[in-house]
């Protein structure tokens, strides 16, 4: 809300102070390659930095308005009615009703928001606008804001108003220019430019004195009020302060399990570890009786394997050659003593293998002594001479020998 001051109703020179904010500056990281972010309705991003420059005008501008009605109390714009030859902007339709005294730039606070504004001091002419400033006084004491609306100009070493990066339609910063003018309106570019004050240019001794005693009178009711609430500040301190100490206690406790709790993870550690390096000794150990067992099983089968071809001959053996061989290959590389669960039945398949070699061998033979036999005896029977008193043989009775 704007700031409304009102003191006396006694007026002696006609001039009634006042306090305005001529338009925002933006900071400046809004500024991204020297173009502006933010800016206001006319698309002029104002810095500090260059309005620095340019307070000093603000001395002695006019504050003007333009009246839409005969009484003098409504306004519309800034009353501009276009440029003279020499590029002068003419303003033919507004009246001035007031000037600046000085310009500063400060941090005032809008509508419950804290902004960076070039603002201005000055005085208007309640002798020739009385009606149109008890109007302001109104709409402010009401709690309506009073908008203006700032007017740059060129400086005299220049022909025209300076920009950053020239003209912009939006965003453009102006480095080099002065304050012509501020006036009253009622659509502004800048919602930031507004009337702040209005005050009386005087006030009596009396009401100043009366002033002084009521503050005297709050600083002392201020003072009772606070030595009042002493005494309760102090005992909440002092439950505040109890509070802490039971709290310190329970911390103390905590830490103390905390440290308790610290040696016996520790002491789990130093367990956990020696329990793994047990581990690892164990593991170590049993691969190695592993190995052990191993080669003593590898030496049992192969001495299983040995002592049963041992009991046949070189012969016999031939026809097995290349699975014993294969089979002591085998036995002489394992190393766990999973690879030797087929060894009894491999020793067993060789001796098989053996045994039905000798087996077909004495069939063969056996035939072949047969066939020997039979042919003998037919070679005898034809060189026989045949006895008639010899004893009678029935082939039907006759026996086969079984060499088995």
């Amino acid at each position: 809300m704007p700031i409304f001051e009102l003191s006396s109703k006694k007026h002696k020179t006609g001039r009634r102070p006042f306090k305005a904010s001529l338009y925002e500056l933006q900071p400046p990281e809004s500024v991204v390659d020297d173009v502006g972010t933010k800016y206001n309705k006319n698309g002029i991003t104002f810095l500090e930095e260059y309005a620095s420059q340019a307070l000093d005008s603000i001395k002695d501008m006019s504050v003007r308005v333009e009246f839409i009605d005969d009484e003098r109390t409504m306004i519309l714009a800034h009353g501009d009615t276009g440029v003279s030859d020499d590029g002068l902007p003419l303003f033919n339709n507004a009246t001035t009703i007031g000037h600046f005294t000085n310009g500063y730039i400060a941090d005032i606070t809008l509508n419950g928001e804290t902004k960076r504004c070039v603002c201005g001091d000055g005085y208007l002419d309640e002798m020739a606008y009385q009606p149109f400033i008890q109007s302001l006084e109104t709409q402010l004491s009401n709690g309506n804001s009073v908008d203006g609306s700032i007017e740059i100009y060129r400086t005299d070493n220049n022909d025209a108003i300076v920009y950053k990066k020239g003209w912009l339609e939006k965003g453009r910063i102006p480095t080099e220019y002065i304050h012509s003018g501020w006036d009253m309106v009622i659509n502004p570019a800048d919602t930031s430019s507004t009337l702040l004050e209005l005050n009386n240019s005087e006030t009596n001794k009396e009401d100043k004195t009366l002033n002084e005693k009521e503050l005297k009178e709050l600083i002392q009711s201020t003072i009772s009020e606070t030595n009042s609430k002493n005494e309760e500040f102090i005992a909440k301190i002092n439950e505040l302060n109890f509070t802490i100490s039971e709290k310190d206690s329970v911390i103390a406790e905590k830490e103390e399990k905390i440290v308790e709790l610290n040696a016996s993870i520790e002491q789990l550690q130093g367990a956990l570890k020696k329990l793994k390096e047990d581990h690892e000794t164990y593991w170590a150990e049993r691969e190695l009786l592993e190995k052990e067992l191993v080669k003593a099983k590898v030496a049992e089968k192969l001495g299983e394997l040995e002592s049963t071809i041992s009991k046949f001959n070189d012969e016999e053996k031939a026809v097995a050659k290349d699975d014993i061989d294969k089979l002591k290959a085998n036995l002489n590389t394992c190393e766990k003593k999973d690879e030797l669960n087929n060894a009894t039945a491999e020793i067993n398949s060789i001796k098989s293998k053996i045994c039905m070699n000798i087996v077909e061998k004495q069939k063969k033979a056996d035939a072949e002594a047969r066939i020997a036999e039979q042919n003998s005896a037919k070679e005898n029977k034809d060189n026989e001479v045949i006895d008639i008193f010899s004893e009678i043989q029935d082939k039907d009775n006759e026996e086969d020998t079984n060499i088995f």
